[in-house]
């Protein structure tokens, strides 16, 4: 459950504009890291970032890590 909060926390704590560099689950069809910013971003941790190869939707419960990128 621990794990589960601090993710929370964590997307919480990002911003429009943030780069961030993230891991999806396998059953989401993506394989490798994305990188990029974020577009907007609603109350339950869903998200949009544009990436170099477009804008991909992310939804929290896909998310296996997130790293803010400076």
């Amino acid at each position: 459950m621990a794990v589960f909060q601090s993710l929370a926390s964590t997307l919480r704590a990002l911003a429009v504009g943030d780069r961030v560099k993230v891991t999806l689950r396998p059953e989401s069809g993506r394989f490798l890291p994305i990188e990029g910013y974020i577009l907007q971003k609603d109350e339950s941790g869903n998200f949009s970032l544009q990436s170099d190869s477009g804008v991909v939707q992310v939804r929290a419960g896909d998310i296996l890590s997130i790293t803010k990128k400076s």
